[in-house]
């Protein structure tokens, strides 16, 4: 089967503005230790991974990692420019803060936009979905035909949900199923089933599978099997795609296990239905 990773991670230590979680950062995200980050991690420690599994990676969607806002411009310059000519990266993911003035975000998404292989932003933290600044941003992302990767908790899907709606024309991608953070609480559970289900009701919100273990801490297919099953069923096959999230989730096991972990619990689905999850939706919803 081949396989579109609709998320990963590629960076440079030596720059600093590519910085990657600290770990009290980390620790507010739920994502434990991330020592094992502190690396340089790129096209080839990535293709290393791979390596290691049976997969056949087609094309990647790299998205941002660095915290330091100041640095997006420059991060989407380098890895666009490092990996020109090369078809195995598809899709470039920016961001933006909007915390800044309008101007100066709107000329740092510019700037990103100019890369060819540029799809949409993330936006880590600081807006508020119910804002005008919100809205302001998605009418920039339609004039540029641009994809929302959507960060969010279950305590803001709703208003997500309700932003997504008054701007049909914008494509969402649900991040990594919603990062749950407590599966041992079961309220916490079921607020997080509650958030995807509004989410999922409008339909032009996708849901990226991905950086489970980031959250769960275990590629254990009974751990991940209530968030996987309860996304599939609430935004069905085809608005659903697979993801590594590596380097990140490859704190918790390996590249094999991780496709290996998502072949057994897509085993009932047909041919197709596999297909769109693996590889398909990506390619439409990101346009590579």
């Amino acid at each position: 089967m081949r396989f579109v990773d609709a998320h990963v991670h590629w960076w440079d230590r030596a720059n600093p503005r590519f910085v990657t979680a600290t770990q009290e950062q980390a620790d507010a995200f739920g994502m434990g230790d991330v020592s094992g980050m502190d690396r340089d991690y790129g096209r080839e420690e990535y293709l290393a991974d791979v390596a290691a599994s049976d997969a056949t990676v087609e094309k990647v969607v790299w998205v941002t990692a660095t915290l330091d806002f100041t640095g997006q411009v420059g991060e989407v310059d380098w890895i666009d420019r490092t990996t020109a000519g090369d078809s195995l990266l598809a899709g470039i993911v920016g961001g933006i803060d909007p915390s800044l003035p309008a101007a100066e975000w709107r000329a740092s998404f510019d700037a990103q936009a100019a890369a060819e292989r540029f799809r949409g932003i993330r936006i880590l933290a600081g807006l508020d979905h119910g804002s005008t600044t919100a809205d302001e941003v998605m009418r920039m992302l339609a004039d540029r035909g641009c994809v929302y990767d959507l960060v969010s908790h279950h305590e803001t899907m709703a208003t997500a949900a309700r932003l997504a709606e008054r701007h049909p024309e914008v494509p969402f991608v649900l991040e990594h199923a919603g990062w749950p953070r407590f599966p041992e609480d079961a309220a916490d559970v079921a607020a997080w089933r509650a958030g995807i289900d509004a989410l999922a009701a409008v339909g032009t919100v996708a849901c990226k599978i991905s950086g489970l273990a980031m959250s769960l801490h275990s590629f254990g297919i009974e751990a991940q099997r209530p968030f996987v099953e309860h996304c599939l069923g609430a935004f069905g096959v085809e608005r659903c795609m697979f993801a590594s999230n590596f380097p990140v989730d490859a704190l918790y096991g390996g590249y094999g296990e991780l496709l290996a972990l998502y072949d057994s619990l897509t085993a009932d689905l047909d041919a197709d239905a596999r297909e769109a999850l693996f590889a398909g939706n990506a390619e439409r919803i990101y346009r590579i």
